[in-house]
């Protein structure tokens, strides 16, 4: 009995060490308040991983937990017509991305709203007819722009946000911005 409790109590340090990935958390997301999938983040927990939306609504409700990308590629959003999309996300740091933080592609759509963007290669990139709002939000030592779109019918607002010594400029756009 004591070698099942101790294997036990390294098994759940380990993993409070490591951390969740995300993935696990949103295949056990369950829908609620109108979303596809919701998401409760403990912020006593850092998240590693990445995750990809590529049908239905999903909510991240961070309450100021970690995600620690690893320099992998991050949280991707792709819609279709057919199969729409969308993230929203409220009070997260996204960290350590190798690529970016969040990439909206096709006709995705999302809002971002008191988060951090934290020495990710690009914070948020905006491609093809993709549409967010961001609100309150930092963007701090990306690699290269806190903010990138790409593709002419992108369109974002931005407001109150912050960005600060992200390597390719103060502003923190790059192109058609």
């Amino acid at each position: 009995m004591k070698i099942i409790t101790l294997y036990l109590f390294l098994v759940i340090n380990i993993q409070l060490v490591q951390g969740i990935t995300l993935q696990s958390v949103y295949d056990d997301a369950v829908p609620a308040n109108g979303f596809n999938k919701y998401m409760i983040l403990d912020p006593n927990i850092t998240y590693t991983g990445e995750i990809g939306v590529y049908e239905g609504s999903v909510f991240i409700e961070g309450n100021g937990s970690i995600v620690n990308l690893n320099q992998g590629l991050g949280l991707w959003v792709y819609a279709e017509e057919n199969y729409p999309a969308s993230l929203h996300i409220e009070y997260l740091n996204i960290v350590n991305g190798g690529y970016n933080g969040i990439t909206f592609n096709g006709t995705s759509t999302g809002n971002i709203s008191n988060c951090n963007f934290i020495q990710n290669e690009f914070g948020i990139q905006i491609m093809d007819e993709a549409s967010i709002i961001v609100n309150n939000s930092n963007f701090i030592s990306n690699n290269q722009y806190g903010v990138a779109m790409r593709g002419t019918t992108s369109s974002f607002e931005i407001n109150y946000s912050n960005f600060w010594e992200n390597n390719l400029g103060c502003g923190g756009y790059n192109e058609n911005c």
